[in-house]
């Protein structure tokens, strides 16, 4: 087993649970009228499954030290990426911090090239402003871009 694992997978439970408990908070809508909380109270609830799923591996699998998981430097990167993500969302808008998320996480953490991971966050930002704006009407927080 491997202690850390243990600690982290608990960790990110509890991040869970404290980003859906605000997410209620904010109000999640409907289906078709999502509210402020609609989209971190579904990303909580995935990450509380991935921390789960992680804690158990911990717990009922002998693993070697290093076998679960790549390296440390990537998950702190991620780690504080998300906390960056939502620290900044309201300030930054969604549309841009979703582009720098993405592009973050593959330009930085995967270490891919600049064109995939500008092309990629461009992608992925447009669709997520048209899946959840356009298509569903979610208010999401418009930041430097809003009126």
């Amino acid at each position: 087993m491997i202690k850390a694992d243990r600690w982290i997978g608990l960790l990110l439970a509890l991040l869970s649970l404290y980003v859906c408990w605000e997410s209620v908070r904010l109000g999640l809508g409907t289906y078709h009228r999502p509210g402020s909380g609609f989209f971190s109270f579904y990303a909580g609830i995935v990450l509380g499954a991935l921390s789960l799923v992680l804690l158990c591996l911990a717990l009922f699998r002998d693993l070697k030290a290093g076998e679960a998981w790549g390296g440390w430097r990537r998950i702190l990167l991620v780690a504080m990426a998300m906390f960056g993500f939502t620290l900044l969302l309201e300030r930054l808008g969604f549309l841009i911090i979703t582009f720098v998320f993405v592009w973050f996480l593959l330009k930085v953490v995967e270490r891919r090239g600049w064109a995939f991971s500008l092309g990629v966050a461009v992608l992925v930002a447009g669709a997520s402003y048209a899946v959840f704006d356009l298509w569903l009407k979610a208010q999401l927080p418009a930041g430097l871009l809003g009126n």
